[in-house]
């Protein structure tokens, strides 16, 4: 894995939701290749794992986990684990998304809507929330909305 000059992330922890394909696969390698162990997250273990092993094996270091950024819960349990696991956050990328209905916006379910509300908006927030208290504790860090 070799880097770019682009930054240097050496010994830093980043954390990236909805990490098990797409931008949030692209974010975690790139963050990854520059140094940081990458705590590679999304709904599904499985995906995340496969992110991961891609990770180390090409030179990086990267943890699966899986959380579902719309359960508070999970939120709150997976920042417990990674306080207890690495003692600080330096970088958090929220990447996932919902948009669980395409339609007219007259026909929007108010089921569908608040799922998206629960993930986009909230997910986020509670993420914020708390890699904050972890950065706070720790001289700072990033906070990434995609």
């Amino acid at each position: 894995m070799s880097k770019t000059h682009l930054f240097d992330l050496d010994g830093k922890i980043a954390f990236v939701s909805g990490a098990s394909r797409g931008i949030g696969e692209a974010i975690a390698h790139l963050l990854a290749q520059q140094g940081a162990h990458v705590i590679v997250s999304s709904r599904k273990l499985d995906g995340c794992q496969q992110v991961a092993d891609a990770i180390i094996a090409a030179g990086g270091k990267a943890t699966a986990v899986a959380c579902h950024i719309g359960e508070l819960e999970q939120i709150q349990q997976v920042f417990a684990g990674i306080r207890e696991q690495f003692g600080r956050l330096d970088v958090l990328v929220n990447n996932a998304a919902t948009n669980p209905q395409f339609c007219n916006v007259l026909d929007t379910d108010p089921g569908a809507f608040q799922k998206t509300v629960d993930v986009n908006i909230r997910g986020y927030f509670f993420m914020s929330v708390e890699a904050g208290k972890l950065m706070r504790e720790n001289g700072g860090g990033s906070i990434i909305n995609v």
